[in-house]
Formats: C-alpha cells, structure tokens, sequence
C-alpha cells in the first residue's frame, strides 16, 4: 500500500496546485477565491511533501519531509478557517488580534517543529518501523497542543459556516451545505487516524481527506457561485437599501429580511422574534401572501398605527417557472403621507376660506341675509328656471315703516337691532328654495320659486303680520314695534325679466306705502290686510 500511496499523494499535490491557480485568478470576481488559493496552497505543499515519505528513500529526507508538512497543515487550517469567515459575511477582515493569532500560533509550532530533533516535544520518536520498513511516529506534547489549536480553528469555521446556514437565504443555504459537507470529512477523517491508527494501516491519510474538502470547496466558490453573485449583490444592494426587504418561501417561511426590513419590524413589532426560519403570516397580512395572478401586485397600508407603508410584492420562480416564494418590498411612506394629508388639511382650510370670503362677499355683514349682489345672480337664475319649466316666481318688495323716525328717536343702534328683528323674522319664514335678500338700508327683497299669485299674496301677508308682531327693546327700557310695507309681482304676469319684474314689486311697495303702510299690495291693484 506504501508504495501506492506516493503517486496518490502526488495526483493530490497536483489537483490542489490546479485548483489553486484557477481560484487566485478568480479572486478579483470572488471574495472567497483568495482564501481558497490559500487551502489549495497548503495541501499541495503537504500532499506533495507526503510524497517521500511513502518511498524508498533516506530516513532523514522522511523526517523533515514530515517536518516541512506542518507549514502545508497550518496554512490549509487557516486558509480553511478565513474561508468560513469569508462565507459568513463577505466583507469580513480578521481584527487585528485575529491575525496576532492566526500568525503567532502558526510560526510557534513550526519553530518547535524545526527544532524538535533536539527536544523531542512534537514527536517522542520518528523511526521506520516493521517489514516492509515504515516511517511512524508517536507524538508529543506539542504535536497534541498544536491538534488541539487546528481542530479548535476549524470548530470555529464550522461555527460560522452553521450560523450563516441558518440567517442565509434558501439559494444560498445549499451552497453553504456544500462547504459544511466538505469540511466534515477531514474531521471525521483526521479523529480516524490519530485515534485509531490501525484503521488506514498506519497511514496518515489526511491530505487526502482535506483534498476532498478543496474539490467541495472549490465548486461552491468557483462553480455554484458562492459569494460571487448571491451574497455580494446582497451585501451590496439589500444591506445597504432603506426599504424593508422579507423574502418569503414557497411555503410560506421567512428566508431572509435584510438590515432596513429588520429596523422596521423591530420598532413596529417588538413581541416579533427573529423573522428568519418563522412563517410569513405571523407579520404579513394575508394580503401580501395571496396569490399573484400577474405576478407582483402593490398597495398602500398602515401596518401599524402610525406607520404607513408602500408595499411591492413580486414572485420569484426558477428558469423552469417553478415558484420559489416571493420578495416582499416595504417602503416607509409615513412622512408622505403626514405631509400629503397636512396639505389636503391646508387644501380644505383653504376651501372653506374661499368659500366663506365667496358667501362673505354675498352676504349682508349686519343681518346675515344675502345682499344685492347675491340677488342679481339669484333672480336671474329662477327667471332662467321658471322659464323652462313654464312656472312662476314671486317676488317680495319689504320695506321697514318709519325706520328714519326710529333712528331720529332711539339712535343708529336700534335701528340696527330693528333691521336684524326684521332680517330674523323674514329669514325664518323661508321655505325650501326660497330667498331673503337685504337690498340696502331698510329695503329688503324676498324671492319665492314656483309661488302663484295667490302664494305669493299668502306668504306676503303672513311675513307682515309677523313683522308686526315684533317688540324690539332698544335701550332705556324703550319697545319698538316695527311694521313693514310689502309689493309683489309674479312672472311673467307682472315682468319677463329681472328689472321690469322689481320695477313692478318697487311700484307696488310704493302704493303700500301710499295706502297708509303696514299692509300687502300686489302690482295688478289688488290690496290685502
């Protein structure tokens, strides 16, 4: 067997030394290459230094040949090791205490080795031994320290390796597996031999078993993309986004949320545990997880209160079309949306205060009924009404009796007070569509849509006898008791348009007037009260 394992261990220098230079020529496109390079570097040296050590060659040429190994073992552990932590986070450099430490530990084993032929501490005895002769060895103190330091170094990888398996996303998880499944073979490997020499025949197959682990290794980086393409374009584009970032499986699990995506969900969820491994449903809406007919969809939500949300969600599938889950997509919209509604808020100010300078600008400032702007528009809106549907429209000339004596006698404010008792009175006796205009002074005017003559007269009547009935006190215990004159006309009987129908409502206040006041005339003659 001695003698086929030399051309074993050659075949395995050259594969590593192969791999190697294909993964140093990739390090520019691949973070892990250089790493990589590293372990192909190591277990070339070991492997091919193995060599002499299972041929017919002198005992020393063994000795140091087994001696000069332990540079290849300790770069390929700390290559292995740098790997992992490459793995994990692809933008990891080792602290400064790290590379004390993957330095000094290296360079103080390899002095003890150089100088174990004098003390003896790393092997007790190398000698060649049975028939056929072989070169073997029982180790020392220092050999089992510096054991222990490898496999604590590779312990550590694993540790990495598990930890990012578990936050990885799913495409990258098989890749992450591939590593692991790697670096269980020398281990369970290298605790053969050294536990159990009699096993492999005395033979220290350990290069072998890390040549397996290169080849795994060298796939996941150089063939399946490993940190080439998934978790650089991550690091460089979901870690550094500011929106909210959950991919979901299809089945429904959490796989992945970036740094923004976890921010978010700790302040609006903090009863939330690590979203990664849970279902999806414990925090998106069923909304976000119902079927995607085109594909993506997109609304707008309060996720919680006071916290608004654009949220895209957009399926995901394989180049068969086969669904692999979906990539959700929150972006906080909670400032646009406050200044958007501080804006309709201002919008709104705005309206009601154009809209009440409008109505402020058609309304009578003391009574509050609508003045004569107001009136113009009015009347000639019904005209227009009452000539398409062929109805008619009364109109109410009011004037205030003796208004220049109640000023003369009691003041400007009492007449004021009596114009407002009058305002009230003609303003509560309104109907649905009916209109009470202040046209100046003491004059008012009264508009009643789809009122005949004998309506008009009626209500004409009923809104005097009411003003009669008024008391307004005016100070210094004093009561006036106003009365009104009133005119009406109708259209068209009395007028076709806005002017000749008030010219003749005016002329028949007038007559009112005449008549004695406090009474009802109508423009064709008619007196009631």
């Amino acid at each position: 067997m001695q003698d086929l394992l030399a051309p074993v261990f050659a075949l395995s220098a050259a594969l590593n030394a192969a791999t190697g230079v294909i993964a140093w020529r990739r390090r520019r496109a691949t973070p892990a290459a250089t790493a990589l390079a590293g372990v192909c570097a190591g277990l070339a040296l070991w492997s091919g230094i193995s060599v002499p050590v299972h041929l017919d060659v002198p005992v020393a040429v063994q000795r140091w040949s087994v001696y000069c190994s332990f540079v290849g073992v300790l770069g390929c552990v700390v290559s292995l090791y740098l790997l992992a932590r490459t793995v994990a986070d692809p933008h990891f450099r080792p602290a400064r205490r790290q590379r004390a430490v993957l330095v000094a530990v290296p360079v103080l084993v390899l002095a003890a080795v150089a100088t174990d032929p004098w003390h003896h501490l790393v092997f007790t005895q190398l000698d060649r031994v049975g028939d056929p002769p072989r070169l073997e060895g029982r180790f020392g103190p220092l050999f089992w320290v510096h054991t222990a330091w490898c496999y604590a170094v590779l312990a550590s990888a694993v540790a990495h390796l598990l930890h990012a398996r578990r936050r990885a996303p799913v495409a990258v998880r098989r890749q992450i597996g591939s590593l692991l499944l790697g670096a269980g073979v020398p281990l369970a490997g290298n605790v053969a031999v050294v536990t159990r020499p009699d096993v492999f025949g005395s033979q220290d197959l350990t290069p072998l078993f890390f040549t397996v682990t290169a080849l795994v290794d060298a796939r996941a980086v150089l063939r399946q993309g490993l940190l080439r393409v998934v978790p650089v374009a991550r690091a460089a584009v979901l870690e550094t986004v500011t929106d909210a970032v959950v991919v979901v499986d299809a089945g429904g699990t959490v796989v992945d949320v970036n740094a923004a995506g976890r921010t978010m969900l700790t302040g609006a969820r903090p009863d939330l545990p690590d979203p990664v491994g849970v279902p999806a449903r414990s925090f998106l809406s069923p909304r976000a997880l119902a079927d995607l007919p085109c594909g993506h969809t997109g609304y707008a939500l309060e996720y919680v209160p006071g916290l608004h949300l654009d949220v895209r969600i957009t399926a995901i599938a394989d180049h068969r079309g086969r669904a692999l889950g979906r990539v959700v997509v929150a972006r906080d919209v909670t400032e646009q949306v406050r200044t958007r509604q501080r804006l309709e808020d201002q919008l709104a100010l705005v309206e009601r205060l154009r809209a009440q300078l409008a109505e402020d600008s058609v309304r009578d400032p003391l009574t509050g009924l609508h003045n004569r702007r107001f009136l113009d528009t009015a009347l000639a809106t019904e005209l227009e009404r009452a000539a398409r549907q062929g109805s008619s429209l009364g109109v109410l000339a009011v004037d205030v009796d003796r208004f220049k004596a109640v000023n003369d006698t009691h003041g400007h404010a009492a007449g004021d007070e009596v114009l407002v008792a009058i305002a009230g009175t003609l303003g509560s006796g309104m109907r649905r569509g009916d209109v009470a205009v202040r046209c100046g002074g003491e004059e008012f005017v009264v508009l009643l849509p789809g009122a005949d003559a004998r309506a008009v007269h009626r209500r004409a009547e009923e809104l005097r006898t009411a003003c009669a009935a008024l008391r307004v006190p005016v100070g210094g215990g004093a009561l006036v008791r106003p009365t009104v004159s009133v005119g009406t006309a109708v259209h068209p009987a009395d007028g076709a348009d806005a002017a000749s129908l008030l010219a003749a409502a005016d002329r028949a206040l007038y007559a009112a007037k005449a008549a004695g006041r406090d009474q009802v005339v109508a423009a064709d003659g008619l007196v009631a009260g």
